[in-house]
């Protein structure tokens, strides 16, 4: 058979192609997000954080008025600052020292993360289990961050976060279309499929969509909003930037079905641990212990967010 030579026209066909996909995917998701009634709402204070935190010339006394505003986030700040975790046993007594022992992102995420949990308590559709959801969610968020500290990642509390909020566009489309998202849920356990293939199939956009639209009006940092969009194909992601943080968040949901931590639509497992663990530079060993202590650290972390689930 004779090879056809490609040309640039064909280049610029296929480019075209591209576009119009992704035109026809934007539309789609306007229409959806026009749709919706129940979007979640960020406590005020998180969203004043999140300004106040991306302004280059803030300090930490700026922080610390803000998260005074909020008892139940102050509280919880000292909490986590005073753990063994950051090595300040009963130390730190005052917000603003808080803030400059932790470092803003990690402020940041953990307001980011207090948020969240509280999401979870609001309930959902009756499509997702709203326990066992924000559970899987949790546990992803957990063991990012154990891979994190294990590959020498700056700032293993973003991958927290991120892994906290990497389904939120699930939580977006079951409340507000609770019939569709139930075929979805039933129609990728059938054909044991992930989640955002059978999205994709029967709304024409995914929860990764969506999650990004969503904390791109919320001005969440760029990190999060791209392990949201890229954490089910990190090979789609072209940009160095935020890469090991896509992929070791793709490792930590992976992990999470394995282990059997919460349930967020589906089992289907058919990621190349060995490759990714390469990638971003986790050795076997520390790959096995992260499982190890997975459950341990779930357990520990709902306890401090807040969030209880039934057996």
């Amino acid at each position: 058979m004779k090879q056809r030579n490609y040309t640039v026209n064909d280049s610029a066909e296929a480019e075209t192609g591209n576009q119009q996909r992704k035109g026809h995917v934007m539309g789609q998701l306007e229409l959806i997000v026009k749709k919706a009634r129940n979007l979640p709402v960020l406590p005020q204070v998180t969203s004043k954080l999140l300004e106040v935190v991306n302004d280059a010339k803030a300090q930490a006394k700026d922080v610390g008025k803000i998260i005074e505003s909020d008892q139940s986030l102050a509280t919880q700040l000292l909490k986590q600052v005073n753990s063994p975790y950051y090595g300040f046993s009963g130390r730190i007594s005052t917000l603003q020292h808080a803030v400059v022992i932790m470092g803003f992102n990690a402020v940041k995420n953990l307001a980011i993360g207090i948020s969240m949990a509280k999401m979870s308590r609001k309930g959902a559709s009756s499509a997702l289990n709203t326990e066992k959801f924000w559970e899987h969610s949790l546990g992803v968020g957990v063991g990012a961050r154990a891979i994190g500290k294990e590959i020498g990642y700056s700032c293993p509390e973003e991958l927290m976060a991120a892994g906290l909020v990497h389904d939120i566009g699930k939580v977006i489309l079951a409340d507000n279309f609770p019939e569709e998202y139930e075929r979805i849920l039933q129609e990728a356990v059938e054909k044991d499929e992930e989640v955002y293939q059978a999205e994709k199939r029967i709304l024409k956009a995914s929860h990764d969509d969506v999650g990004e639209w969503y904390t791109k009006e919320n001005r969440f940092p760029p990190v999060l909003v791209h392990c949201i969009k890229y954490h089910h194909v990190p090979s789609s992601y072209n940009s160095g930037e935020f890469s090991t943080a896509i992929k070791a968040i793709n490792l930590s949901d992976h992990l999470c079905k394995v282990k059997g931590i919460g349930w967020a639509g589906c089992s289907h497992c058919s990621l190349d641990v060995a490759a990714l663990q390469k990638e971003i530079g986790l050795a076997h060993e520390a790959k096995e212990m992260v499982m190890e202590n997975l459950k341990s650290e779930v357990d520990a972390a709902k306890e401090f967010f807040g969030i209880t689930t039934t057996q």
